[in-house]
């Protein structure tokens, strides 16, 4: 009897170790780095930081837009947390779909991009890739994207497996279409996916809606309701065959903002002209100064949102966060990422400095 309790509980203790929710993956936006320096992110709450972006070029060689003098002080950031990991990320919406397209088509092209992330992780003391491709068989690809999205993430794990190792992630849409992910192939290869569970909605509804919203809301359709929010998103990825220990939730650390076409309504869901302030989206740093704005908390969504005139904004707060950082741990998901750690309030110009990033902290 006693030699079987202290099975389960070892056997308990596993699991639990296994599906520890601890990830908190800080995507980096390389071009703001005048506003946001390496050295601004703390490296004792962020466990992997993603370089943002590298491009790619037909060949299969990666192309560094930015500066090499980023890669350098992102690298030194390990002296202040040697289990720190740093990853570059590949692509990125601007980069678009027709060159990844013809790399993942094509075989020696597809070794050219493997060994091209090994010199980048070598030269830079980088612990991995992250491919960004939005997305596999859209936006000028083909359907044969899809199985060749596998077979280049194979490429790269064996190059890096034959070269001392290597982290390789995903970043994936928030809805696992089937015309883009095979999604037992690739959570199978990859160590995490990172859900880009963020610009659930926008403009081009012509209502308001929330940027992350945990839950649906009422207002929604029947589409919208079973897609459009956290909770669906990491549903159909779990549905759909992927591991719920290498799903990573992603945060959005910046607001959608809409012009209301009636000031009188400025509800979930109330109809819209077009983009608002700030050309359709805040950063959290402009979005808490907002104090003159009416500021209300969506109980369906688990999200706030703020109004004034024909303005009106939702978007993440600490509370938010915190509640989304709760959900992963409960559904036993591998971490967070958030788009991105440069948006939060570094400077504390609303109070707590990094109030976002602090709250992932206190809710793990």
């Amino acid at each position: 009897m006693y030699l079987k309790l202290a099975i389960l509980s070892l056997l308990q203790a596993t699991f639990f170790q296994n599906t520890e929710t601890t990830i908190v993956s800080c995507y980096y936006e390389s071009w703001l780095f005048e506003k946001f320096a390496p050295e601004d992110i703390d490296v004792s709450i962020c466990t992997h930081i993603n370089y943002a972006f590298l491009g790619i070029h037909p060949n299969g060689t990666f192309r560094l837009d930015g500066s090499e003098d980023i890669l350098k002080r992102l690298g030194a950031l390990k002296s202040l947390n040697p289990d720190l990991k740093l990853l570059i990320s590949v692509g990125g919406w601007a980069e678009g779909s027709t060159t990844f397209s013809e790399v993942a088509a094509d075989a020696d092209k597809k070794k050219t991009a493997a060994e091209s992330a090994l010199y980048y992780m070598q030269t830079y003391d980088f612990d991995g890739i992250d491919l960004d491709w939005e997305y596999p068989g859209e936006r000028g690809g083909t359907p044969a994207d899809k199985e060749n999205f596998i077979d280049m993430l194979t490429v790269i794990r064996e190059v890096f497996d034959q070269n001392g190792g290597g982290l390789v992630t995903a970043a994936v849409w928030a809805i696992p279409q089937k015309s883009s992910y095979n999604v037992n192939s690739l959570s199978k290869i990859v160590d995490y996916i990172n859900v880009m569970t963020y610009d659930l909605h926008s403009s081009a509804d012509n209502k308001t809606g929330e940027n992350s919203p945990l839950y649906p809301s009422s207002s929604d359709s029947d589409w919208e309701r079973e897609n459009t929010n956290c909770d669906a998103s990491i549903n159909n990825w779990l549905n759909s065959g992927a591991d719920p220990t290498k799903l990573v939730l992603g945060l959005g650390f910046y607001g959608k903002t809409y012009e209301l076409a009636d000031p009188g309504e400025h509800t979930v869901g109330a109809p819209t002209v077009g983009p608002g302030v700030g050309g359709g989206g805040l950063g959290y740093p402009e979005i808490c100064q907002l104090t003159d704005w009416t500021e209300a908390w969506d109980d369906e969504q688990q999200v706030p949102y703020k109004y004034k005139g024909n303005q009106w904004v939702g978007y993440d707060d600490p509370k938010s966060i915190g509640l989304k950082v709760q959900y992963a741990k409960e559904r036993n998901l591998g971490g967070v990422m958030m788009w991105a750690v440069d948006i939060d309030d570094k400077d504390g110009v609303c109070g707590e400095k990094n109030p976002l990033l602090n709250a992932i902290k206190n809710n793990l």
